[in-house]
């Protein structure tokens, strides 16, 4: 599979790395290390768009971008997570949400791709991210 990062317009993406800069600067050096091991958040969303045994129309990444800024919106207003990427593949898409708990994560995010203009395929909730036993969802 390929991997493709998350796409943002310039200016949010400006944002986003003024942010976490800031954000470092209000952290203690000494304290940082400890704090960011205990909290390494290692619950995992896989949401997949999976095509039939045709190739995977590229296209549906670029109608499904502001599902994935909503969801993204979504979990960081539940401070639940954040979107850490995508895969594109030649039969489907994914794209993969981590934080500290898969099940509340999909909570926050089901309603937001319950309205995705493409709908979903799977779902998987992961503990960690290479977890091989991961719950499987699949609509209907």
């Amino acid at each position: 599979m390929i991997r493709r990062r998350l796409r943002l317009p310039f200016a949010a993406l400006s944002l986003l790395l003024s942010a976490s800069a800031l954000a470092a600067c209000v952290t203690s050096p000494a304290a940082a290390p400890e704090a960011a091991a205990a909290e390494e958040p290692d619950g995992w969303v896989v949401v997949a768009f999976e095509g039939t045994d045709e190739e995977f129309d590229l296209g549906i990444m670029d109608t499904l971008l502001e599902t994935e800024l909503a969801a993204d919106e979504a979990l960081a207003a539940a401070d639940a997570g954040w979107i850490d990427g995508n895969d594109v593949g030649e039969h489907g898409y994914e794209l993969y949400f981590v934080g500290q708990d898969a099940a509340a994560m999909w909570r926050v995010l089901e309603p937001v791709f319950a309205d995705a203009p493409v709908p979903w395929t799977r779902v998987e909730l992961r503990d960690g991210l290479e977890d091989e036993n991961p719950v499987m969802l699949s609509q209907g």
